[in-house]
């Protein structure tokens, strides 16, 4: 897909309900999301302040303890072709490095950190593979996920299940998946943000406050209509997961702390014939491989 285009203009502008619901997208219509949505993301405009570090300096995950003491080392090794638990990040800054304004949405696409830790983001919500859960419970590592409603409403239930493991953050990620918001008026933005709020708040009980726009599209109107729904945010990415590897927005193609990480809820139809399982297995592969461990993206931001 070609680099996301940052378009500007000045125009202004508890759980509820377990069920299951219709409205399953057509065959074309994943395929051209899951095309759509893997590239990389354009760099941000970014205001970000200054990280505010805790006396002593900051750790590193080779100096946390070697693995969180609830993860079964033995089960995660046999059941994900040899990967290894993730060390607990280390505990993040007193104040939060990137603040964020409901009055001032800021866009980012990384947190200014020294500390080795980077963060894992899910999108969209195409794929429900029942694994994938389990997968969350036994890494225990924190994961914030981007919902769009017109790619989750067939099986609410199963994204209420992966909230209720205790490791998933919900966020917003529009109504309908328009992939050009650009092209939308400031109120067809507004509403594509703004009813999913109230969408994801009568299913899952949580008020997100960071959105992320569909293929790394925005503009101005974008941020004000972001700014009017309430959220305080807009989250971008610097690395893509793909089935087997990840796509980086710069030739070095390593992972820098404080990197965000983006991921689609995909299957073997949008993963040549892997599960979503799989790919995350290469991505903690390559996480971990680098000398990083996973952290919490509302702790930061």
């Amino acid at each position: 897909m070609d680099v996301p285009k940052i378009v500007t203009d000045t125009t202004t502008q508890s759980w509820s309900r377990r069920r299951f619901m219709g409205g399953a997208v057509g065959v074309a219509a994943l395929g051209s999301f899951a095309a759509a949505c893997g590239g990389v993301a354009p760099s941000a405009h970014v205001l970000l302040k200054a990280p505010s570090w805790p006396a002593g300096g900051t750790s590193t995950p080779a100096a946390a303890a070697a693995a969180t003491p609830s993860v079964d080392a033995e089960l995660i090794s046999s059941r994900y072709l040899g990967l290894k638990p993730f060390a607990p990040a280390p505990p993040p800054p007193a104040v939060k490095p990137v603040t964020l304004s409901a009055s001032d949405p800021t866009v980012f696409s990384h947190v200014p950190l020294t500390d080795k830790v980077v963060f894992v983001t899910i999108d969209d919500g195409i794929e429900k593979d029942p694994a994938f859960i389990q997968m969350v419970k036994d890494f225990q590592v924190p994961i914030t996920i981007s919902l769009a409603d017109v790619l989750i409403k067939d099986d609410y239930a199963y994204f209420e299940k992966l909230y209720a493991t205790g490791y998933v953050s919900i966020q917003n990620h529009t109504v309908d998946h328009p992939l050009d918001m650009p092209a939308l008026s400031a109120s067809q933005q507004l509403y594509e943000i703004a009813a999913q709020q109230e969408k994801l708040r009568q299913e899952y009980g949580v008020t997100p406050y960071i959105f992320r726009p569909p293929g790394g599209n925005y503009n101005e109107t974008t941020i004000a209509s972001t700014s009017q729904a309430g959220l305080k945010g807009l989250m971008l990415w610097k690395e893509a997961m793909q089935i087997t590897d990840m796509q980086y927005q710069t030739s070095v193609h390593k992972l820098n702390p404080g990197d965000i990480i983006l991921c689609h809820f995909r299957g073997p139809a949008q993963l040549s014939g892997e599960s979503m399982v799989h790919m995350m297995i290469h991505l903690y592969r390559r996480i971990q491989a680098q000398g990083f461990t996973v952290a919490d993206i509302t702790k930061y931001v």
